[in-house]
């Protein structure tokens, strides 16, 4: 480091291998990522901003996942440290003893993240540590982690921003396992499966090693394979089975209509990954054939809610129906059931619904609906521009969904009722 920075130059302090800082306490948090790290010998710091999660996790000291599969076992997660995020110093202190840090706190929130971090890596630096740090956030999104970055660097003080971009890393990330929401926060049911990669390329220094996170050089391809056929199905399973006034994940999935559509989108997708990143198709085929099975498995109560929560951005053009279409059309390949996915989740903002707070977006693509029709909303709302052939499956499919759940004797534009 150049003499500018040696004002801020402490005793170095000695970085403890294997400890993680963890933003957010939520269910992927607990249930994935804490319950992989704690397994694999981590020391884990959770930080959260639901006061009552931080306090009940607090005094527990420890909260039980339990994973399903051919065999189901449960792990007790204990020894963990949890900070709420109005406590600055203690994330400081943390942060500065951490070698990895990852997010698990939903896309909207990494602003709010990162002005909690930045300080606490302005802090590290001031303490002399400048050992690279990674900083993976695993959110259900393509550049989650360059996302969070970009925010990150509003923060920092112009004199350490050098430094810092030369010793922090944000390896973007791909993370995807079924966490429903628990009932009791200090007792989890998920699926044993896991899935999480993040970019080789993306990482300053040597990649931490943890058991059940995998560097890889292909990022964008396993990413696109996990949203375009793990998060097409469940899209397309959750819009269909709100529509047809089921509530979880594993009911719908269990109704053979909605299934046969389920299977027909993610082959769509499973065509058109294929196609783009030279995946064996007879390997990709098999990642679709694991998520149909897994779908229905009852012991995970997945509320559809959760599932077709901010579906604006859901219908995004690198997301996990237009995106795939969009190579569908590309390669010149089938694409019938992306475009009844699309449908349906259009056709799913006549049903309101609520979790947590009001979702705005349906309210959105109602109001666009009621204005221009599937096709033109379709634009209006996020830039999509279909090809003659693509815009006639997917109002066609609009029509026939519209009649069959919301109609009713009723006119579409009114809105329905649960």
């Amino acid at each position: 480091m150049d003499g500018k920075q040696e004002t801020f130059m402490n005793v170095k302090k000695d970085i403890t291998r294997n400890q993680m800082v963890l933003f957010g306490a939520g269910m992927t948090g607990r249930g994935q990522v804490a319950q992989l790290a704690f397994e694999d010998g981590w020391r884990v710091t959770l930080v959260d901003k639901d006061a009552l999660l931080v306090d009940r996790l607090r005094r527990a000291g420890q909260y039980t996942v339990r994973l399903l599969g051919n065999k189901p076992r449960e792990v007790l997660i204990k020894g963990y440290q949890i900070l709420h995020t109005s406590e600055s110093d203690a994330i400081n202190e943390v942060v500065i003893q951490a070698n990895l840090v990852v997010t698990s706190v939903l896309e909207p929130n990494l602003k709010d993240v990162a002005k909690i971090l930045a300080p606490a890596l302005t802090s590290r630096l001031r303490s002399g540590i400048y050992d690279p740090l990674n900083v993976i956030a695993a959110e259900n999104m393509g550049d989650s982690s360059t996302t969070l970055r970009n925010f990150v660097w509003q923060y920092i003080p112009d004199l350490l921003i050098r430094d810092s971009k030369s010793i922090v890393g944000f390896p973007n990330s791909m993370i995807s396992r079924v966490v429903p929401i628990a009932d009791d926060p200090l007792s989890i049911i998920t699926e044993e499966y896991s899935e999480w990669t993040a970019d080789r390329h993306g990482v300053i220094g040597e990649p931490p090693t943890l058991a059940g996170l995998e560097w890889v050089t292909n990022q964008p391809a396993r990413l696109c394979r996990k949203l375009y056929i793990h998060n097409t199905g469940h899209i397309v399973c959750g819009s269909l089975g709100w529509l047809a006034n089921y509530h979880y994940i594993h009911e719908a999935a269990q109704n053979p209509e909605i299934m046969e559509h389920i299977t027909s989108a993610i082959a769509d997708s499973g065509e058109a990954v294929s196609a783009e990143y030279s995946f064996i198709r007879s390997e990709v085929k098999k990642y679709e054939e694991h998520l149909l099975g897994r779908l229905v498995i009852s012991a995970l109560a997945d509320d559809i809610r959760r599932v077709i929560r901010h579906p604006v951005r859901k219908l995004g053009k690198e997301e996990r129906l237009v995106g795939p279409l969009l190579l569908c059309e590309k390669h010149n390949l089938p694409q019938a059931g992306l475009c009844y996915g699309i449908a349906a989740v259009l056709a799913g903002s006549f049903i309101p619904y609520r979790f947590h707070e009001y979702d705005n977006q349906a309210e959105s693509i109602r109001k666009a609906l009621e204005r221009f029709g599937p096709i033109e909303a379709l634009k209006q709302l996020v830039g999509f521009q279909p090809t003659a052939l693509t815009a006639k499956l997917i109002a066609d499919a609009y029509e026939e969904i519209v009649k069959k759940y919301i109609h009713q004797g009723q006119n579409v534009t009114k809105t329905a009722s649960r």
